[in-house]
């Protein structure tokens, strides 16, 4: 009964959850970003490796100043994730949407999210040579105010794809060329995105907070920061996410696209203090701690359960699955163990399949926050990076960042470990008992040719 309310009531809602075009165009225009990431933080990584050994190497080879690069490098990749990821939640919410049968262009979207990204923050004062200069803070540009960003993004394109859908835009004849056709499709439109920013930023300087920015900072990225960076928050999005992926939808996709934008404001604070040398960083948990360091060998830290297919298990099937799954597993993707084994819509492995994960993360973030292990350096790595050698890059190059990751795949084992074997044991008697029908039908019919 409980069984049937959970698919009848509860699935439905997910799967349009999973489906929603806001959170889809929040997790494909963030991943516009990922590149950019992944780059700039494989140059922090040469530049501000934390080995003494290396440092004084590099120093000793090529100077004192030897990695001004690192700087460098930030500030034209991850420094500029806010204004990327504008432009790609702009540009994919938009062409979300259809006009006359076909998906809206979202580039001019995207266009003028920037520009309305610019207009609603206001530009700072900074003394040089004794002289005010206004400029934007570099801080803009970069993950502390991813949130304002993903905000003004979803409304440019939601006001965009108005305009659009009620024809209220500037048409031209066929024969104009397209890319002429789409700037004048976005005059109206873009005349009203700038002017309502503009109206934006003049009612919140007449405010407390001065500027939207400090606004949303203060009522909206702070809370969800808090929320997301404590363990009862990101135990709540982990059992979520497996107990989705336990009937069969996709909830990493669903739970990513609400916390990454958290998850990489959190890396960025751990990134600048590094930067500054600190000792202690601002956050436990950010996009590395959880996507390279809970999700060992994919959802659910099915790594050891591919590492026993591959060698322990006895039955044809699990052995089969095993030789499937092994590679994919070292890079992190779990798709054969999970419809394979299978996990998905098989209530005795959904224990371990929720269980494990908990159980890796209350490790490591207790662990961490002991200080027995280290904190993620705030680099970005794939997620992809094949476990144990995650661990070491997402420190910052430190040994106990590996020992962190064989602790935790030593308890996934022990609590994975009795339930695969069971299934081997069940798959290997229903082997055995299909075997016996087989031969039985085969004898029974020889029987019968003989005696014709």
């Amino acid at each position: 009964m409980k069984s049937n309310f959970f698919e009848e009531k509860f699935l439905p809602i997910a799967s349009k959850i999973g489906n929603q075009r806001h959170l889809l165009a929040l997790r494909d225009g963030i991943m516009f970003a990922m590149p950019l990431m992944i780059i700039g933080s494989f140059f922090i990584i040469v530049a501000w490796l934390e080995a003494e050994w290396y440092q004084n190497f590099m120093a000793k080879t090529f100077g004192d100043n030897w990695n001004a690069f690192g700087d460098i490098v930030y500030n034209g990749t991850m420094g500029i994730i806010a204004l990327v990821a504008v432009f790609g939640v702009a540009y994919s919410l938009a062409g979300s949407y259809k006009v006359d049968g076909k998906n809206i262009d979202g580039v001019p979207a995207g266009v003028l999210a920037l520009a309305g990204y610019l207009i609603v923050n206001i530009m700072s004062t900074f003394m040089v040579d004794e002289e005010s200069v206004s400029a934007w803070s570099p801080d803009i540009f970069s993950a502390q105010y991813l949130f304002v960003g993903l905000i003004v993004a979803i409304i440019t394109a939601e006001i965009y794809r108005f305009f659009l859908q009620k024809k209220m835009i500037i048409t031209l004849p066929d024969t104009v060329p397209p890319s002429v056709s789409r700037s004048f499709t976005a005059l109206i439109p873009g005349f009203v995105i700038i002017i309502f920013f503009l109206i934006v930023r003049f009612v919140f300087e007449q405010t407390s907070w001065e500027n939207f920015a400090t606004f949303i900072q203060d009522v909206v990225t702070q809370p969800f920061t808090i929320l997301g960076s404590t363990y009862i928050g990101t135990l709540i999005a982990s059992l979520m996410e497996h107990l989705l992926w336990s009937f069969g939808i996709h909830g990493s996709s669903i739970i990513t696209s609400v916390m990454e934008p958290i998850w990489i404001t959190n890396a960025d604070a751990n990134l600048a203090a590094v930067k500054e040398g600190a000792k202690t960083l601002p956050h436990i948990i950010t996009y590395t701690f959880y996507e390279n360091g809970i999700w060992m060998g994919g959802s659910g830290a099915t790594l050891p359960v591919a590492i026993y297919m591959m060698f322990l298990a006895k039955s044809k099937l699990l052995k089969k699955v095993g030789r499937l799954a092994i590679g994919p597993s070292i890079f992190n993707v779990n798709e054969p163990i999970m419809f394979g084994v299978p996990v998905v819509l098989n209530p005795f492995l959904m224990i371990p399949f929720m269980l494990a994960p908990v159980a890796v993360l209350t490790v490591t973030y207790f662990g961490t926050s002991m200080g027995i292990f280290p904190q993620t350096t705030g680099t970005i790595i794939p997620w992809t990076t094949p476990y144990f050698i995650s661990g070491y890059l997402m420190t910052g190059g430190k040994i106990m960042g590996v020992v962190m990751q064989l602790v935790a795949f030593a308890v996934a084992s022990a609590i994975w470990f009795p339930f695969i074997k069971m299934w081997d044991k069940k798959n290997l008697e229903m082997e055995k008992t299909s075997n016996t029908k087989m031969l039985d039908k085969k004898n029974l019919e020889m029987e019968n040719a003989t005696i014709n």
